[in-house]
């Protein structure tokens, strides 16, 4: 009875299929996202093999065919919920599946436990698939529907507790995606060196992507390395181009952009495939990256000391505005609002607040030294940045007041755990992290690396950290 909602959402989802591709989803729409096995589907399409099955979906820019059955039985799970009100345990039970096996299957897909992704409802299902499979176009009138259903039951269920009906809900926006699992708040590690990972190449940044999927660049390797952190481990590469520097990535996961130095441009990279699919091409070596909160502008340092404001498309970008800074370094930071963007000048001893929309200088912060990482609270309102000449400043921005704590070996990069409370920086020199409390730069402890320690990443609930080391290899801290 959910086949004609199921294959309806998957219209909306995957428009302007044809042929093969819209045979492929079909069969899965007819199956609720129960995966036949791949002989059986080529059978089925009058194909001989299941590469041909394969090579079908990737010429319509559909994801492989494991991939794709599990967006199906998201979406028919989430139907079957918005329909009946059925719990995923008992889905899972009827369809003979471990019930533990479908629960992580949604948080990985969406980023979210299942009590949140049903309250999105389908759109918010849909949006998710968009925002993860970006090269499938969508009418979003179709999606209206959905998207209306949503806001009548959270307005339904608003009324139900007795709240104001008229609080906006999702009637007429897009579902955010949570930054978090809903119910669990941010922490930190417990500062534990766990495990290490021997990676050469000289690894120099690391991100975590809200699906706790890690992604490092290695210098001298050319490549952007994939990381899954239990048990830690390399699960592939990506050719990127040339002494790969930074790598930011989307809020969604989906995409990311990673510095080139020598090949003098900024990889566009789907991590979802994944593969290198596009470039912004500069003068000079790029350096430092840092993304507004909208997703739409990249903000990028050159070594012929510019700062240049990238307007972003799907697969590439252009320079739109570019400024010159006394020194350029491989550290920026924009503020949460996106109004402002931060700038270490290094060697010119101060940190530059410039105008994100017209690139003037607002203010500058002399620090002296040689100022080099940066990071901001998330409230925009304290300024992290460690200094080369052997100490670590923290701004408070609306006043300007300073507080220094010296540690009398440089301080190269600084992060912020996610609960907001200790920040954690690279004493390369001294081949250690020193953790110290947010507030007040108390210290409160160190992680003794050895090697030459580098940029710090945290996974979104602060379980966990990796410290990439140009020594050749990687550190999980839990």
């Amino acid at each position: 009875m959910a086949l004609l909602p199921l294959a309806k959402a998957l219209n909306v989802a995957l428009p302007s299929l044809a042929g093969e591709a819209r045979a492929v989803v079909d069969v899965l729409a007819c199956k609720n996202g129960l995966l036949p096995p791949a002989g059986d589907v080529a059978i089925f399409l009058g194909l001989r093999t299941r590469h041909q099955v394969a090579r079908t979906l990737r010429r319509a820019s559909l994801p492989p065919l494991e991939e794709l059955a599990a967006w199906t039985r998201l979406f028919y799970w989430v139907l079957q919920w918005e329909q009946t009100g059925a719990s995923l345990l008992n889905l899972a039970r009827q369809a003979h599946l471990e019930p533990a096996t479908c629960y992580r299957l949604v948080r990985r897909l969406m980023g979210a436990p299942w009590s949140r992704v049903r309250r999105g409802g389908i759109a918010g299902a849909i949006l998710r698939f968009q925002a993860v499979w970006k090269d499938r176009p969508m009418h979003h009138l179709a999606l209206q529907p959905y998207l209306q259903a949503t806001g009548r039951r959270e307005a339904e269920a608003r009324l139900a507790v007795g709240a104001d009906p008229g609080v906006s809900g999702l009637g007429d926006r897009a579902p955010r995606i949570p930054s978090h699992p809903a119910g669990e708040v941010p922490g930190k590690p417990r500062g534990i060196l766990a495990s290490r990972l021997s990676m050469p190449g000289y690894p120099f940044d690391v991100s975590i992507a809200p699906n706790g999927t890690a992604w490092l660049t290695r210098l001298h390797a050319a490549v952007l390395e994939r990381l899954q952190l239990q048990p830690l481990a390399s699960s592939g590469s990506i050719r990127v181009g040339v002494a790969p520097t930074r790598v930011i990535v989307a809020p969604t996961g989906g995409r990311a952009w990673v510095t080139n130095q020598f090949t003098h441009d900024v990889a566009v990279v789907d991590l979802a495939w994944p593969h290198r699919v596009g470039s912004i091409s500069m003068e000079g070596d790029t350096l430092g990256a840092a993304l507004a909160p909208d997703g739409r502008t990249l903000y990028v340092t050159t070594n012929l000391d510019r700062l240049c404001v990238c307007a972003l498309t799907e697969n590439g970008g252009r320079i739109v505005r570019s400024m010159s800074l006394p020194l350029a370094t491989t550290e920026l930071v924009v503020h949460p609002a996106g109004s402002r963007v931060f700038v270490p000048t290094w060697k010119a001893g101060m940190i530059l607040e410039i105008d994100a929309r017209t690139l003037s200088v607002t203010h500058r912060y002399e620090v002296g030294g040689r100022p080099l990482g940066v990071a901001i609270s998330r409230d925009g309102v304290r300024l992290y940045c460690g200094n080369e000449d052997g100490w670590l400043d923290l701004i408070h921005v609306p006043t300007g007041k300073l507080t220094r704590r010296t540690v009398g070996t440089p301080v190269d990069e600084i992060a912020l755990t996610p609960d907001q409370s200790a920040v954690y920086a690279s004493l390369r020199t001294a081949g250690r992290i020193a953790i110290l409390d947010a507030q007040t730069l108390t210290p409160a402890g160190a992680l003794e690396t050895g090697g030459l320690p580098r940029h710090v990443a945290f996974n979104a609930l602060g379980t966990a950290a990796l410290i990439a080391n140009e020594a050749g290899w990687v550190d999980l801290v839990r």
